[in-house]
């Protein structure tokens, strides 16, 4: 209403113009006429500014219910996410010791996070007089502060992104790979490739494989509704095998939800492997009699033992461009693994495509691919599968 009560007041001003014109030109006989006018412009010209007050103080009256209600909405998604933390503690059958060591690993990995947030300049929004959101927000439930005024400051989250595997002859997605990234209140995201290295730093490596497992499976589960042989790989670290404990917790999950874990893929690094121990290689063992697929990546041809892999349930073998084809084509030893692998029914598969000359390249050996030159990994929405528990929906933009 501001606009239309200052469009209002040309009116008045209009009316006191007219009133001095009587005045001077028509002389003494208008006098009372330009008077009446006069004094009725003055009255409207103080009930807008009268108004104008009201509005104003009206708007920030309104303005200060809005941040009530951020806070409000904030702080309920805080105790929705709290509660959803201790409805899977409660699933995994954690006991009260067990609970006091996760909470710890949890806010060290969220202050180390924020951190790393805050550590980034581009990243840094400070306001007249504002401290840096490394000094401000609180440790247990980290922010980054918003550059704009009277918004409330945006809770890291994770979310899921999906990466097309794509298959090489058809060019058509054959399957997905999982990925996850932190997004904050503004929209940036902190990528895969850096909340791993993070979390590995800071011991929560295991942690996270859990979660991207319970993002992973209720959207898996909505597109094998529409696709049964679509797989979803799903990259997991050293240290969840590692860890009797944290493998326990693993397994145990995967047990629980064994529809979906059957759709998944679970990727290793061929040099994480190599380092397991005693206890890593009995846990992966463990894992693979439990029916899991499994995947490993960064793969070299040197001491590769198909048969033996074969018969820990190894399926899909990752490969980067460069270690396909450096430019001269596929060699002999190539051709002859390529071969190998078809007969005891493994896929290879290229990642980090990123031109056409590898894609073509590739595709003379392996089956899939994925990378840039494919597609972006794809986000997928924060309420994926959640909308039913029988038939999850899994949307992904």
């Amino acid at each position: 209403m501001a606009p239309v009560i200052l469009g209002l007041t040309a009116f008045p001003l209009a009316a006191i113009g007219i009133a001095a014109y009587l005045a001077v030109v028509a002389g003494p006989r208008m006098l009372p006429v330009a008077g009446a006018i006069l004094l009725l412009a003055c009255c409207m010209q103080i009930l807008a500014a009268v108004v104008l007050v009201k509005l104003s103080r009206q708007e920030a009256w309104l303005w200060s219910h809005q941040d009530s209600l951020n806070g409000l909405d904030a702080r309920t998604e805080d105790a929705l996410a709290r509660l959803a933390a201790v409805e899977e503690l409660h699933d995994d059958t954690v006991t009260s010791a067990q609970l006091g060591g996760v909470a710890a690993d949890v806010h060290r990995l969220r202050r180390e996070l924020h951190d790393y947030v805050a550590a980034q300049p581009h990243w840094r929004h400070y306001g007249p007089g504002a401290e840096s959101p490394a000094a401000t927000a609180p440790a247990a439930a980290p922010q980054v502060a918003e550059s704009k005024p009277g918004k409330v400051q945006g809770r890291e989250q994770l979310t899921l992104l999906l990466e097309p595997v794509v298959e090489l002859a058809s060019g058509s997605t054959s399957h997905y790979r999982a990925q996850v990234g932190l997004a904050d209140g503004r929209g940036k995201m902190v990528s895969h490739e850096e909340l791993i290295r993070k979390a590995e730093q800071g011991g929560m490596r295991a942690a996270l494989d859990l979660r991207m497992v319970r993002m992973v499976s209720p959207v898996l589960q909505r597109l094998r509704n529409r696709n049964p042989g679509l797989r979803i790989f799903v990259p997991i670290g050293r240290a969840t095998l590692a860890a009797p404990e944290e493998a326990g917790r693993f397994l145990a999950l995967l047990q629980r939800d064994g529809d979906a874990a059957k759709g998944m893929v679970f990727e290793f690094a061929q040099q994480d492997v190599g380092k397991l121990d005693a206890a890593g290689i009995e846990n992966l063992a463990r894992l693979a009699r439990t029916g899991a697929t499994l995947a490993l990546r960064e793969v070299y041809l040197g001491g590769l033992d198909l048969p033996a892999l074969r018969q820990l349930g190894v399926r899909f073998l990752s490969f980067p461009p460069h270690a396909v084809d450096a430019g001269s084509g596929p060699n002999a030893a190539w051709n002859d693994f390529a071969r190998e692998a078809r007969a005891l029914h493994m896929q290879v598969i290229v990642g980090e495509v990123k031109t056409p000359q590898q894609a073509s390249a590739v595709s003379r050996v392996a089956r899939y691919g994925h990378g840039p030159f494919f597609a972006p990994p794809r986000k997928v929405r924060a309420d994926a599968g959640a909308a039913q528990p029988s038939q999850r929906t899994a949307n992904v933009a």
